[in-house]
Parts: structure tokens; sequence; C-alpha cells
């Protein structure tokens, strides 16, 4: 796994004729831009993460904003057991809380973020952030935006921890998952889900067990397939109970 301290090492200029096309799925951002906040991005420099880079870690001071342009990057916190949930991520046309949260009040990461995939990202320094927040009304209101949106998703994911049952939690996760991939096999191990969502493997594999019992999915390794997605809609309510009739693959 590669580390970057600090996204500063081979760095290239993003040519000003491209960044309407590197800035495509920031529309917001782009609507509300003035000239001081044109001048910002004219200074991004483009650079690429290898898959797995570390982006960065606890404790670690944000001395750039960066925009991500093509990729994911992953944020998590770990625990002192080896246990991590994922907290979001961040992909194009979204800004790390964190990262926003570190270079307004300095204050240092308390999680980790790494690439899951190769990322290209527009690094804007920290002078060029603060001068801008200062001058640039329409990139104030953009960055204050973005946090509330953000901080309205971390509040869901603090309730479905302290209320939600894990079985649940599984479920609706199982659910939104299968809805993006078109009903498509999710490619994930159960240590990955636990991951995900800050629990063990061994409770992971239980639940998903009870889940393969009552017929909504089909467990492979490495994979998890949907069976009946009316009854994992079920089961996700609360309301998935016995093994029932054989459900039709939906």
């Amino acid at each position: 796994m590669s580390t970057l301290a600090a996204p500063v090492a081979n760095l290239h200029s993003a040519p000003s004729d491209k960044l309407q096309d590197l800035l495509a799925d920031y529309p917001d951002l782009l609507e509300l831009a003035d000239a001081h906040c044109w001048a910002m991005l004219e200074t991004a420099k483009l650079h690429t993460f290898d898959a797995n880079t570390v982006m960065f870690s606890e404790n670690m001071e944000c001395k750039h904003l960066m925009l991500v342009v093509e990729g994911t990057v992953r944020v998590f916190k770990d625990s002192d057991e080896g246990r991590e949930m994922t907290l979001y991520r961040v992909g194009p046309g979204q800004l790390c809380i964190h990262n926003l949260n570190n270079l307004v009040n300095g204050m240092p990461y308390p999680i980790m973020a790494q690439a899951e995939t190769s990322v290209r990202g527009l690094v804007i320094s920290r002078a060029e952030f603060h001068n801008t927040m200062s001058k640039s009304d329409g990139f104030r209101n953009y960055v204050l935006r973005s946090l509330t949106e953000r901080l309205a998703n971390m509040v869901n994911l603090v309730s479905g921890l302290a209320f939600d049952r894990l079985d649940l939690r599984i479920a609706c996760w199982l659910q939104a998952k299968f809805e993006r991939n078109c009903g498509r096999p999710i490619a994930i191990t159960h240590s990955e889900l636990g991951h995900e969502l800050g629990t063990t493997r061994e409770m992971v594999s239980r639940i998903l067990k009870d889940f393969e019992h009552k017929r909504c999915i089909k467990l492979s390794r490495g994979s998890i397939h949907l069976n009946c997605k009316h009854t994992l809609k079920l089961v996700s309510q609360g309301k998935g109970k016995g093994k029932g009739k054989r459900a039709s693959r939906d």
C-alpha cells in the first residue's frame, strides 16, 4: 500500500482551457463561481493517485483542498482492535467534509481516507482556499452548502448505528447496492462488508446465512447474488420472517 503524506510531489498544472471539462461534475460550483473563485481554480494542480494510496491518515495536517475529478476515495475510521467502518465515499462532484473541516478550523484528521480506485484530483493550496473563502461569496456558499449536506448524511449514519439493528442495516445496504448494480451480483467479501458497517466478519456471515435461508440472497465465494428483491425489501423493513414459500427470482 502506498502512502501519501501530502499531495505535493509530481503535480502538473491543469490547463485553464480544460477546467470546464475537469469540473463537469461540479455544476453547483461552476454556477456560483465568480472571478475570485476562477482565479483560485486556475492555480489548481492535477494529480493522479494510484489505487490503495492512503490520501490522509489520523492526526495529519491538511495543506490542500482536493476536488476529485475521477475515481473514488473511501473515508473510514478504524479501531485499536483492527475493525473499520466506512463513513462515506468521495467521488467526482463531492467534497470531503473532513478535508474542509481541517482547512477551515485547522483540526487534525480524526479518520483515514484511501483511494479505492485510481483517482485524479485538482489540488488547491490552503492559502488559495482561505484567500478565496474571504473574497468569494459564491465559493463560500458552495463550501457551506457542501458541509451542510455531508453533515446531514453523517447524522443519518449515526442514527442508524444508534437505533437500527445490524441485520436491518445489512439488508438496507444490500438493497441499495443491488439497486445501483441493477440487480447484478455484489463483489464483496464478508470481511469487507464488516468494514463497511463497522462490525465483525463473523456477525456478517451469520446474518447473511440467515438472509440466504430466507431466500432473498444467494452466497458464493467473494460475491452476493440477489434472489428476490421483494423478500430483501421485507427483510430490510424487519418484516421478513421464516423460510416461507420459495420466491421467484427478481
